[in-house]
């Protein structure tokens, strides 16, 4: 049985005390997350841990067993984000998932991300991949810089316009912030002036750092 955890009252953003257990988020950057999520615990310790598993459960297991916990997961994910997400960013904002770490021809790649933001009820009125991969990467290599991920990053031209007019860069999980300021680089080139906001699922915390565990929802 998979455990989830409980959907907060409001989003939390990432302040001075928290913006240095992510390495390349600065102070001027505006970043929201639901949950935190402990890096190294085990999943079964944490309901966010077993969430953002299930949720990060690879293409290769479709058809399998586990494979409905993704599902739920990001059924999940979903009604979570129609919860949080303010309603002064809803309708001018252009929601832009982060890329997966593999191509779209690749077999294993993984729209979760897109496809959370394209359940969302009511619809978001604009939800667009407007940052594709060049070439696959290793998604949890943690020594690629910013700069280097943008230069694999690339505008999807096939939905570039209109420009946008606010713009929200959508991803799972907040750890070093390498691919959020990658996508918020490539996006402020081709849009200069255009406001960018991140959105998280959960931001990684260290072990170390105590925290009660949530009540969960079993699903």
């Amino acid at each position: 049985m998979a455990k989830f955890p409980p959907i907060p009252d409001r989003l939390s953003q990432i302040d001075q005390l928290s913006a240095g257990d992510h390495s390349y988020v600065d102070l001027d950057d505006e970043c929201y997350y639901c949950w935190e999520r402990v890096s190294g615990a085990r999943y079964d310790e944490y309901p966010t841990n077993d969430f953002i598993k299930n949720f990060q459960i690879p293409t290769a297991l479709r058809g399998q067993p586990r494979w409905y916990w993704k599902g739920q997961a990001i059924t999940f994910a979903a009604y979570a984000l129609s919860k949080l997400i303010p309603e002064e960013w809803k309708r001018p904002s252009t929601f832009v998932p982060v890329p997966p770490s593999l191509i779209k021809s690749d077999p294993g790649h993984d729209e979760r991300l897109l496809t959370v933001l394209s359940s969302i009820y009511p619809r978001l009125s604009d939800v667009r991949e407007l940052v594709l991969l060049n070439e696959n990467t290793v998604s949890k290599e943690k020594q690629i810089s910013p700069t280097e991920r943008a230069d694999n990053y690339r505008i999807n031209e096939n939905c570039a316009s209109p420009d946008p007019a606010h713009i929200v860069i959508v991803d799972d999980v907040l750890t070093t912030g390498s691919h959020f300021k990658g996508v918020m680089r490539i996006l402020q080139e081709r849009y200069p002036g255009v406001g960018i906001v991140g959105l998280f699922l959960a931001r990684a915390i260290r072990p170390n750092v105590i925290i009660v565990p949530d009540d969960d929802i079993a699903l």
